[in-house]
C-alpha cells in the first residue's frame, strides 16, 4: 500500500511553508500521495507550488509580533493561553479529518498539536532549544523542557540541520540532551532542487536583493527599512516582498515582486552581489546552500534571529545590520 501523507506548517511567516516544499517533492518522487493542511495565509503559496495537490484549511495560530522588540519576553508568556487553545483546536480538527481519510503519516512543521496517537506523527523543528534574551537566559532550560513535553506526542523529530555542532543553527538545533527520536535530516531549501534551472551567464547582476519576510507587523516594518536602504544606495537593486497572495505593487525605481517561484528566486539570489534579509532559519538555509553573501537584519526582539545573526555574522560572507 502506498503512503498517504498530510503535512502542515506553522503559520508564523512563510519560512515554515517554504521548507516543507522539498519534503513534499521528495514524497511525491517516491510515489506517495500527499495532502497539505495550512492556515489560509499559506493557501496561495501552496497553490502555486503544488497546484494539483489537495489542500485543507487548518486552524491558524495567527501569531503576530509585538510592535517593539523589548516587549518580546513578556509577549511570549502572554501568548501561552492562546497557543494552548489553538493546539487543542488543531488536534481535534485533525482527528476529525483522520476519521475520513486513511493517512499513514502526519508531518507537522512546528505545529504543536498536529499529531494523532493512532498514526505515525513526525515533528519538524530546528529549535530543540528555544533562545531567550539577556537577562532571561535562565528560562532556556524551562523552554527546552516545555518543548520536549510537546515533542513527546510525536513518533519522530526531524531536525533540518547537520548532525555535527554547530551545523547551521548552533545551540538551537543541538541541545544539551539526547533523544533517540531525533533525526538530523540536513538543511531544507526549496531553492536547491535538481529540477531547477541554471542562472543564465549573460543575465544582468543585481547589486542588492532585498528579501522581505516574517509575520506582521514586522514584515511591513522591514519592507520600509529595506526600501529606504536600497533608495539610499546607487546600483541595480531588486526586492521580493514575501506576499504570494498580493497583486498590487509599490512604485519604486527598481524591480519589485510580491513573490517568486523557486526557480526565479534561486536565479535572483545567484545573480546578486549581496542579499539584504532577515536572519530567519529558512532564509539562512537558502543562503548557506547557495553560498550567497548577505546582510542579516534580525527582527528586533526575536532572540532566535538575533542568535543566528551573531552566529553567522562571524562568517566572511555575512554581516549584521540592525534596524
Amino acid at each position: 500500500m502506498s503512503e498517504k501523507i498530510i503535512i502542515s506548517p506553522l503559520d508564523w511567516g512563510l519560512g515554515h511553508a517554504t521548507r516543507c516544499t522539498p519534503i513534499i517533492r521528495s514524497f511525491l518522487e517516491q510515489g506517495a500521495e500527499v495532502e497539505i493542511a495550512s492556515a489560509i495565509a499559506h493557501k496561495k503559496f501552496f497553490a502555486q507550488e503544488f497546484p494539483n495537490l489537495i489542500w485543507h484549511e487548518a486552524p491558524s495560530y495567527n501569531i503576530k509580533y509585538p510592535k517593539h522588540g523589548w516587549q518580546m519576553p513578556f509577549w511570549i508568556f502572554s501568548q501561552m493561553p492562546h497557543i494552548k487553545k489553538i493546539m487543542q483546536e488543531e488536534n481535534k480538527w485533525l482527528a476529525s479529518l483522520c476519521e475520513k481519510q486513511k493517512y499513514t503519516q502526519i508531518i507537522s512543521d512546528n505545529r504543536f498539536g498536529f499529531f494523532n496517537k493512532k498514526i505515525k506523527s513526525i515533528y519538524i523543528t530546528h529549535q530543540l532549544r528555544i533562545a531567550f534574551p539577556q537577562p532571561f537566559t535562565i528560562f532556556e532550560k524551562i523552554g527546552e523542557a516545555w518543548h520536549r513535553g510537546i515533542m513527546k506526542n510525536f513518533n519522530e523529530i526531524w531536525v533540518p540541520d547537520y548532525t555535527e555542532f554547530p551545523g547551521l543553527a548552533g545551540k538551537l538545533s543541538h541541545p544539551s540532551y539526547s533523544d533517540e527520536k531525533i533525526k538530523y535530516i540536513g538543511p531544507l531549501s526549496r531553492l536547491t532542487s535538481k529540477s531547477l534551472g541554471h542562472t543564465p551567464p549573460t543575465a544582468q547582476p543585481i547589486d542588492i536583493l532585498a528579501l522581505i519576510s516574517g509575520p506582521e507587523p514586522q514584515r511591513v516594518f522591514f519592507e520600509e527599512y529595506a526600501t529606504k536602504f536600497l533608495l539610499e544606495r546607487p546600483g541595480n537593486h531588486c526586492m521580493v516582498r514575501g506576499l504570494p497572495g498580493e497583486s498590487e505593487l509599490p512604485a519604486l525605481p527598481f524591480p519589485v515582486f510580491n513573490h517568486l517561484s523557486a526557480e526565479d528566486l534561486r536565479e535572483k539570489i545567484l545573480l546578486s552581489r549581496v542579499v539584504l534579509c532577515r536572519s530567519g532559519y529558512s532564509t539562512i538555509m537558502d543562503l548557506a546552500l547557495l553560498k550567497a553573501n548577505a546582510i542579516l537584519v534580525p527582527t528586533p526582539g526575536q532572540t532566535e534571529q538575533i542568535y543566528l545573526a551573531k552566529l553567522w555574522g562571524k562568517s566572511t560572507r555575512f554581516c549584521i545590520f540592525n534596524e
